[in-house]
């Protein structure tokens, strides 16, 4: 018989469409989190039929798991099969050339096929009937379309209600216009508190690049998210970080990071704006960049971005 000697870490779900190296970031900064034993990273998915994505976000997967990263022991990446599969980044591609000395190559793309990949909604059912009540979070950086094929599910809110303590999400007018109608549903119907992180505090908090060649090299030389950070743009360069945001405040809310707004409601208009309400009875509110804390993110930023990988833990028998 299995005792319940207390809960894990809280699961983290994370969705992106990862079109930009800001998401790359944020998985693994929630990688860094995990080995602090701050969460337990459940589940990732993409929001777009793009099989390089998924591929590069699986290898990331392997990267963090070390040896143990097979497919019995790693879920596999969510991804739907209709939609567009957007643009692919170098920053996806790339880094799977690089080779050793003997000429094999340091990085293996396991995805070949949409059948390496997993169904999001229904994985995300799944994960989430396995946490404790009220013991894991949800990431958004993305367009909502695999929340909202979620949501519809029966029983699925009250599993939502029951599980998640928060959703935080990643929020930009481009990605709310990518899937209208199923913003417009999980805003609306999204059963727990909804935090949003706006594009503006990715920009006052841009990720320092140099750490790239600095901290990042100095923890592992050969850094799947580090070669594909030099691939995305040519270097030198510095990124917005809202993603990266987003997953910090979800794995550290009690930190002071950010300061919260009131209460209130937000929603998002027809031509995918998105406007909040001030109301003491809202379950939404959002981040507000404080000044003071930004060498503070910055460096947590860094430090768990760059950490080096550790397997998850085994739970308890």
């Amino acid at each position: 018989m299995q005792l319940n000697k207390g809960k894990p870490a809280a699961g983290a779900f994370l969705d992106s469409d990862f079109t930009s190296i800001d998401s790359v970031l944020a998985l693994a900064l929630l990688h860094g989190l995990q080995g602090k034993s701050d969460c337990r990273l459940a589940i990732v998915s993409v929001s777009r039929p793009n099989l390089a994505v998924a591929g590069f976000i699986d290898a990331v997967e392997r990267f963090y798991r070390g040896p143990a990263g097979n497919f019995s022991q790693v879920p596999p990446v969510g991804m739907p099969t209709v939609g567009s599969p957007g643009e692919t980044s170098p920053a996806f591609t790339q880094p799977f050339q690089k080779k050793k000395p003997d000429g094999t190559r340091i990085y293996t793309n396991q995805v070949k096929r949409v059948l390496e990949t997993g169904d999001p909604s229904t994985m995300i059912r799944n994960y989430l009937d396995a946490q404790y009540d009220q013991n894991a979070f949800f990431v958004l950086a993305g367009p909502a379309t695999n929340l909202a094929a979620a949501l519809k599910f029966d029983g699925i809110p009250d599993l939502i209600a029951t599980k998640i303590k928060y959703l935080v999400v990643s929020v930009s007018e481009s990605r709310m216009k990518a899937d209208l109608s199923a913003a417009q549903e999980v805003l609306a119907s999204w059963p727990t508190p909804i935090v949003f992180c706006g594009a503006e505090i990715g920009t006052a908090l841009p990720f320092p690049g140099a750490s790239i060649d600095k901290e990042f090299a100095a923890e592992v030389p050969d850094n799947l998210v580090a070669d594909a950070y030099r691939a995305y743009r040519t270097m030198p360069y510095d990124t917005p970080s809202a993603d990266m945001a987003a997953a910090l405040y979800a794995g550290r809310p009690q930190e002071g990071y950010f300061k919260l707004s009131g209460l209130g409601t937000m929603a998002v208009h027809d031509d995918g704006r998105a406007a909040f309400t001030p109301s003491e009875k809202g379950k939404h509110q959002y981040l507000i960049f404080d000044p003071a804390q930004k060498e503070k993110v910055l460096s947590a930023y860094v430090e768990l971005a760059s950490a080096k990988p550790v397997a998850p833990k085994r739970k308890p028998s």
